[in-house]
């Protein structure tokens, strides 16, 4: 998968060369916009901006953009030794930036950048957040002060502190990334500190001044970009895993897991990982994105057409291109309709993304698919064609009426400060514009205003002839309410309820009564399930009042399990010996992960007898070994988890599917995985578990199996999907020319054209050659498979490899994804299997491909044509020039002592000692080749294509 890039810029004039005039870079292609009453226009460019990432205006209408010159810097990199915020100004009004100054230089890695509404700068850096002021009013920063403190041997670039954003009082909202799973130390400015390590990614909270830290939710990948609409709700953009997609759109909620822990693999394909709320007690997206999203915003100006205002706008890098999302109910939360809207070339990756004060958008261009600093980069205005300049007005009264919102709730805040204002801000909660509404709301909660009736706008309209109509509005007064220890019966006990309205009301149930929760527990709703379960965390007598557990149906169980472990209570784990044998495998599962999550190596003895049950679902299996693993100090991967599968797989009396589990999870070359016990488990008469046998057999490619397998591709009884993978294991054992020949004699299609598959590449002689012709004579549907056994092209007439509508135009038709599998999986074909995984098979060195299907059709084929388009750090291939002059080229897999080793582009693998290397550079296409289609006939990559986009 495409990993999304640190946000961060680059100043020029270092990078110019002496004859600036002479060397004047062409301009970047401008990107186009789907809305036709929208236009892009460019701002700035390089030389004068490099490598822009983060965004935002200042409190004097100027531009402040992070550039980066610590980003993989090269090693003859020229440009300054720390990063920038330039200050970008149009002075003369032509719509072209004319004026770069710098207002603060000396970050590193720096990620993100936001401006507070007292017009202080927060920059988040990967370790750090810092507060920035221009005390002088000068233009430059005076006064720097620590915010936050990350404390970690964690140092790549993309995983550290980032997301910035402020609620309506000011407080800061900041995520940090999975980190590796490395062990950190978070710091607040009062000392207050937060350690993790191993659990994701995670959202946190403090004050402007970086006190009163504490962690929001967690189970993010990388939590790039964090914004709050008007409502005060908070939005997050992901960006997943590699094996994970699609990146999300989050709706983050006090307590929140969403889902993905690095400690059980960076593919997030663990059972105890979840990405959409699979798993009970996480919680869902709101919506996919596209690749790698660095941030989002919540447009609420005039700038654009009206039907923007409300909608969550995301830059999509990857992807190249922004996004609009308009959000609808669902239950408690919402899901997101997405609508890409600026579209820019190969060229165009867009990171940063701001509101100017005039409401039109500002976006940063990151100008190249390198990740290295390359002197690239643009800045992009997206303004509506026809909008004519809106009134920023300053008095008061008529600023709370702006629709842009900076103006309208900064005039709130200002009326806020006096008694006439609070009582003019009470009148604005009569009126019939929602967004004045809020704000007025919001600025009366935040100062505690004593004469708010918060209870009557928390009514439903049919309940008060001047109750709130809108749901987002009940919902703040409740929050409102919530804060101010108010008695929720009311609400709690109204029927028919709105979810998202009851979901605040269940943080303030006081008494634990448990009615409400009890309902809510059982709801359909993740929201509202998750906010009864964190209100039941709190309540220490409703826990201890927990009925019999053979009193609960399963959900119910569920629920309390979580919220015993979201109590923190040091008694909670006494529950667990009841959960862990209980008779659903829900629960069960969930007991186990809390065990493995937190390491409580007491449980041990209980976990080791349930391992020996043979009733375990594959899940369940997986999830005992996991436990084992971790209380025994063993990292989760396939080659410790390989001794407890092993015994699954040699059980004979486990059921089918949990040997199969088992035989997957287990590397195929593993050392105590032998060919001959193998050979034996084909006489099993299950034909799904027969191909797995098979698929492992043709994984370590031991000639020792050959005559097992030939007799089964011989066998004209056997199911043809078995007999198909026998043969795909033969052309991997190195089976003969000749009985490759007499199977493509197959009247079995599917059989002859494995069989036409294992003999590509093979020398055939004259009488093999003619029996060749004559075995296909009549079979068209075979022609072009046998064309290329006789050495003839069958990429002819085909599109260029970045015309990717006329590629997805042309593998439109009939597929059969398991052909496709076995083609990825052939050794005389494209070798995808020699660098990717799916459900367990093939190599571990690019990216695990057993989710892939959750993006789009169009990035499958576009990965698949084009793989050096986009290339993340840790599948960087390098050119490797040896001592006596050789040239290597290969992906760095692995490192002991002072020998490296690599695998090239045709799926092999050789060391390389420190002392027989002359020189090492970053080669600029991937490990994976271009032309990677070209042995494959147009229903072989139909059929290719059909199996990565079926898995899901």
């Amino acid at each position: 998968m495409r990993t999304r890039i640190a946000v961060l810029v680059i100043s020029s004039a270092c990078l110019a060369s002496p004859d600036r005039a002479a060397a004047e870079p062409k301009p970047p292609e401008a990107p186009t916009t789907a809305d036709k009453r929208l236009v892009v226009e460019l701002f700035a460019a390089a030389p004068d901006i490099v490598h822009p990432i983060a965004l935002d205006f200042d409190a004097k209408g100027r531009l402040l953009v992070v550039e980066s010159h610590t980003h993989f810097r090269p090693a003859k990199y020229d440009g300054p030794k720390f990063d920038r915020i330039r200050v970008v100004e149009d002075t003369d009004g032509d719509g072209k930036a004319d004026r770069f100054t710098t207002f603060y230089e000396g970050t590193t890695h720096t990620m993100d950048l936001a401006v507070h509404p007292d017009g202080s700068v927060y920059v988040a850096t990967r370790n750090e957040i810092i507060r920035l002021r221009d005390t002088k009013g000068d233009g430059r920063a005076d006064e720097k002060t620590r915010i936050v403190f990350l404390d970690t041997k964690g140092n790549y670039p993309h995983n550290g502190l980032c997301g910035l954003s402020f609620d309506s009082r000011g407080d800061l909202n900041f995520g940090i990334g999975e980190n590796l799973g490395a062990d950190y130390k978070l710091v607040g400015s009062d000392g207050a500190t937060l350690t993790g390590g191993g659990e994701g990614g995670n959202v946190y909270h403090c004050t402007a001044d970086g006190k009163k830290l504490r962690r929001v939710a967690t189970g993010f990948w990388n939590p790039f970009g964090s914004c709050r609409d008007i409502f005060g709700r908070l939005f997050v953009v992901d960006n997943d895993p590699d094996a994970s997609p699609p990146c999300r759109l989050l709706d983050v909620v006090e307590g929140g897991d969403y889902g993905f822990q690095f400690r059980y693999g960076r593919a997030g394909r663990h059972p105890f990982q979840a990405w959409n709320g699979e798993l009970p007690g996480t919680l869902p997206f709101v919506a996919g994105t596209g690749e790698s999203p660095c941030e989002v915003i919540s447009y609420e100006s005039d700038g654009l057409p009206d039907e923007y205002r409300g909608e969550l706008l995301v830059p999509a890098w990857a992807d190249h291109r922004i996004e609009r999302y308009t959000l609808k109910p669902n239950g408690a939360s919402f899901r997101g309709e997405r609508k890409p809207f600026i579209q820019g070339g190969k060229d165009f990756y867009p990171s940063g993304l701001t509101v100017a004060p005039n409401g039109s958008l500002f976006a940063s261009d990151w100008g190249s698919r390198s990740y290295e600093l390359h002197g690239k980069g643009a800045i992009w205005h997206i303004k509506w064609k026809d909008a004519k300049p809106a009134a920023r007005p300053k008095e008061l009264k008529e600023a709370i009426q702006s629709t842009d919102r900076k103006t309208r709730e900064g005039a709130a805040r200002e009326l806020a400060k006096t008694e006439d204002g609070c009582a003019h801000l009470r009148e604005q909660l009569k009126s019939k514009d929602v967004r004045v509404k809020a704000a007025a709301l919001t600025v009366l909660i935040d100062v505690d205003d004593p004469r708010t009736n918060l209870w009557l706008m928390t009514l439903p309209e049919k309940q008060h002839p001047q109750a709130e109509q809108s749901r987002a509005i009940r919902a703040m007064a409740v929050r409102g309410l919530v804060a101010l220890d108010g008695d929720m019966s009311q609400i709690l006990d109204q029927n028919g309820e709105e979810p998202a309205v009851l979901a605040e009301a269940l943080a303030g149930e006081r008494y634990g009564r448990g009615a409400a929760i009890s309902s809510a527990i059982r709801s359909a709703d993740p929201f509202l399930r998750h906010a009864a379960i964190q209100r039941m965390a709190v309540l220490p007598p409703l826990l201890r009042r927990m009925p019999a557990i053979d009193r609960l149906e399963p959900q119910a169980r569920i629920a309390y399990l979580l919220a015993w472990r979201a109590s923190g209570l040091k008694s909670a784990p006494k529950v667990l010996p009841d959960f862990l044998k209980d008779p659903d495998p829900d629960v069960r599962f969930l007991a186990l992960k809390w065990v493995s999550d937190e390491k409580l190596t007491e449980f041990r003895p209980q976990i080791v007898e349930l391992l020996k049950s043979r009733t375990h679902d594959p899940r369940g299996y997986i999830a005992l070994a996991t436990t084992l693993a971790r209380l025994d100090g063993k990292p989760v991967n396939e080659d410790s988890l390989a001794t407890y599968f092993l015994d699954r797989l040699n059980d004979g009396d486990a059921p089918p599917p949990a040997r199969l589990m088992a035989l997957r999870a287990i590397p195929a070359t593993h050392r105590n995985l032998h060919t001959e016990r193998l050979v034996a488990l084909l006489k099993l008469a299950d034909p799904t578990f027969r191909i797995e046998v098979l698929r492992a057999l043709k994984d370590r490619a031991d000639a020792k199996c050959a005559p097992a397998v030939l007799a089964i591709a011989r066998d004209a009884k056997e199911p043809a999907a078995v007999r198909a993978q026998a043969v795909l294991t033969l052309s991997a054992a190195g089976e003969g020319t000749d009985a490759l020949v007499a199977l493509a004699a197959s009247p079995d299609a599917v059989v002859r054209h494995e069989a036409l598959r294992a003999l590509n590449g093979t020398k055939l002689d004259q009488s093999q050659e003619t029996a060749l012709l004559l075995a296909i004579k009549g079979k068209d549907d075979s022609s072009a498979l046998a064309a290329r056994v006789l050495g003839k092209a069958v990429n002819m007439g085909r599109p260029g490899a970045t015309d990717t509508e006329a590629w997805l135009k042309r593998l439109d038709g009939p597929a059969d994804p398991d052909a496709g599998r076995r083609v990825f999986e052939s050794p005389k074909l494209a070798g995808c299997y020699k660098c990717h995984q799916v459900e367990g098979r093939g190599a571990n060195v690019g990216p695990d491909l057993s989710l892939i299907g959750r993006t789009e059709r169009k990035w499958i084929v576009e990965s698949v044509l084009q793989p050096s388009a986009v290339v993340a750090p840790h599948y960087q291939a390098w050119k490797i020039e040896l001592t006596d002059g050789r040239p290597l080229t290969g992906l760095l897999i692995g490192t002991y002592l002072d020998v490296s080793e690599y695998i090239d582009e045709a799926g092999n693998r050789f060391k390389v000692a420190a002392g027989e290397v002359a020189d090492v550079r970053a080669a600029k296409n991937s490990i994976m080749p271009d032309g990677l289609l070209d042995k494959l006939t147009d229903q072989e990559i139909r059929d290719l294509v059909a199996y990565l986009a079926a898995r899901k």
